[in-house]
Order: C-alpha cells, then sequence, then structure tokens
C-alpha cells in the first residue's frame, strides 16, 4: 500500500475542487493574469499601476501567511503575557514584511499602517499613490490558532508634485480608494479584493505559490440571517442600537427570521462570513468608546468600499449632527482617527441608518463628544 504523496496532504491539494478551483491549468487564472485583463473604468496606466502594487503585497501577504501557519510551532510567535496595546512580534514582522514589500513600488510615495504612528513617506514629493494597511487583524487570536488577517487599501495617484509630504497628504477620503482588499488567513489562504468593478474572492495554491480566482463576483445577500457584534457592551450602548439588535433577533417578531449570532473577534473573519452569506459587520459607539474603536483609514475605508462594491452599505456617525453618514465621504482629521462603524447586507443597515436618522442627535453617543 503507497504512502501519500506529500501534495496530496497540503490544504490546496485534494480540496482544490472544494475551494471551486479548476484543475485544467489552461483555465487556471492567477490574480496579476485577473488584473491584467479585468474590465474597468481606469486608464490602462491606473491597471498597470495597481498590478504592480498589488504583486508586491502578494508577495508579502504570501510571506506573512507562512508565518502565521507557523506560529504554533515558534516560541518567537508566541504572544505569551502581554499587556493592553504591546505589539506582539508576529505584528512587527507582518508590518514590516508589507512596508518592505511596498517600498520597492515606485507608485507608491507614501504609506500609513496601525502599527507606525506616523505615515512612513517614501519620497518628499508627493505625486503618487497612498498605500494602507492593517497589517495583523486579530492578533489577539495569535496564541489561540484562531482567525487573522491583513486589510490593505490603494488611494488613487496624486497629481500634486513638489513640496513636502506630510501626514496631511495622508488623510483621504474613502471614495478616493482605486482598490482594496483583505487577506484571510484561515483553514486556506483567501485574498478577497476590488478595483471597482465588482468584487472577486482568490484562494492562494500553495502548490504553485499563486493567487487563483475563484469567484469572480460575490454580491452580499440583501438581508442578513446573522450579525457580528461584541454584545458583552451592550449595557453601554446608545437606545439604537439595543432597541435594533433585541428586534434582529425576537423570535416573535412578523418582520423577519430572528437574526443569529457569530462573532469571532478579527473584523476580515466576520467581515468575509457576512460577504459570503449575507450578515451585519457592527462596532457601535459606547459610553467608554464614544468615539468608536476601528480605524477610519486602514480599516472602515478599504472594507467599507468591498461592502459597497457586493451590493451592501456602511455607514458611520457624524460627531458634530449626530446624524448617520456614508463611511467613504468622511474627510480624515487624524492618521489613526476611530469611528463608529456598520456595515453589511443592504436592507438591514439601511433599517438600521433610518433608526438612527429618526432619532436624532439626542440619541447618538457621537454627539455627546
Amino acid at each position: 500500500r503507497r504512502s501519500p504523496k506529500i501534495s496530496e496532504l497540503s490544504p490546496c491539494g485534494p480540496t482544490r475542487e472544494k475551494l471551486g478551483v479548476n484543475m485544467d491549468d489552461k483555465k487556471m487564472l492567477t490574480l496579476t493574469r485577473f488584473l491584467s485583463t479585468a474590465k474597468s473604468s481606469y486608464s490602462k496606466d491606473v491597471i498597470h499601476d495597481i498590478v504592480d502594487m498589488m504583486n508586491a503585497i502578494q508577495v508579502a501577504v504570501k510571506v506573512i501567511s507562512k508565518a502565521v501557519n507557523r506560529a504554533g510551532m515558534k516560541t518567537s510567535y508566541s504572544a505569551g503575557s502581554v499587556g493592553a496595546g504591546m505589539v506582539r512580534k508576529l505584528d512587527v514582522l507582518a508590518n514590516e514584511t508589507l512596508i518592505n514589500s511596498m517600498s520597492k513600488c515606485p507608485q507608491v510615495y507614501v504609506m500609513a499602517t496601525e502599527e507606525s504612528r506616523d505615515p512612513i513617506i517614501l519620497r518628499d514629493d508627493p505625486g503618487g499613490y497612498e498605500v494602507v494597511f492593517d497589517p495583523l487583524d486579530g492578533s489577539q487570536n495569535i496564541d489561540c490558532n484562531m482567525s487573522l488577517g491583513t486589510i490593505f487599501g490603494i488611494y488613487e495617484k496624486s497629481e500634486q508634485t513638489g513640496g513636502m509630504t506630510s501626514a496631511k497628504n495622508v488623510l483621504r477620503k474613502g471614495c478616493e480608494l482605486v482598490a482594496s482588499g483583505y487577506v484571510h488567513y484561515g483553514a486556506a489562504t483567501m485574498m478577497v479584493m476590488s478595483i471597482g468593478s465588482g468584487v472577486q474572492q482568490f484562494v492562494l495554491d500553495t502548490d504553485i505559490g499563486e493567487f487563483l480566482l475563484i469567484r469572480r463576483r460575490i454580491e452580499i445577500p440583501r438581508r442578513a440571517p446573522m450579525y457580528s457584534v461584541n454584545e458583552s457592551n451592550s449595557l453601554v450602548w446608545d437606545d439604537v442600537m439595543v432597541k435594533f439588535i433585541n428586534s434582529v433577533k425576537d423570535p416573535k417578531s412578523k418582520k423577519r427570521k430572528p437574526m443569529k449570532s457569530r462573532y469571532v473577534g478579527t473584523m476580515v473573519a466576520d467581515v468575509h462570513r457576512s460577504l459570503l452569506y449575507g450578515g451585519l459587520y457592527l462596532y457601535p459607539a459606547a459610553k467608554h468608546r464614544p468615539g468608536g474603536k476601528v480605524r477610519l483609514l486602514y480599516e472602515c475605508n478599504p472594507i467599507a468600499f468591498l461592502v459597497e462594491q457586493a451590493g451592501g452599505k456602511a455607514f458611520t456617525i457624524d460627531p458634530e449632527s449626530g446624524k448617520p453618514e456614508r463611511v467613504l465621504q468622511v474627510k480624515p482629521t487624524d492618521l489613526h482617527q476611530r469611528i463608529p462603524f456598520y456595515c453589511g447586507s443592504f436592507e438591514d443597515i439601511a433599517e438600521l441608518e433610518k433608526m438612527y436618522e429618526k432619532a436624532g442627535p439626542s440619541q447618538s453617543l457621537m454627539s455627546k463628544l
């Protein structure tokens, strides 16, 4: 009786068919090939630039994926006993890997990352693309072998030339993104991304070292069967949020079937499930954190861009008016600005948005900042 080959035991060996990957080499479509031939409203020059930058991101996340998969074997990646706010070693590796890879792209002039206090300026002459990323989302899950992710966004090329690059060059609205995506490090390494013409999903085939297309278009269902939110904070939510969650899980409701609660605690994992099956990802303001928790520039904007491209909806609460506002229209005021964040299936998010609109500023924690 023969022993199985290594390729037969690999996660991307016999499971390729289950993931939707065609085994015919002629029909395999790599991420680079897809981007080069995709229909888009962008010019050929912009597509060329995006391909180059995505090649750099691919190299980095392949390195991170391998490190994540080996994290349990190496104590150097173990978080151990660390206090709140301390950076874990795998965070540092992910951050440095992305910075080193992106810095070799001549199209990129500035970067912003969760792990760096200030913008990373590659050249002092503004006129290029800005790349932002959360290098390792869900890093609190490292030691317990749960899902991790990387979030990235590419803001459109600045036509400004001359002068000095500063933090002001980095503070861009989400509607200025030309591409965004995330990488989900799970049973397989998945990349979900958009260049403004729908949302596509790719899987990393470890046998050939390429991201292969497995879904040409992800469309989030209009109604959500589940929601993702940290309900341990429900006692410090505003009244609108409490009322909404109670209504969507009410078994006696005549409007809908009661939603199920699914919460991993990794933004990438919870959003990924919501995109595929329909769902809500909610991180509302709380009395002890009225300004919200998730970061606008490199977490909310890239995710909101994806959700809208998939047919969903994303909004936040304006701190001055206390009214709902489209996330992609918010002008950042700080590199690490945090906001309340609500996104997911269109109909349910629209319903929550109307509840905030009707309640007015008096019910919003943001208006009390």
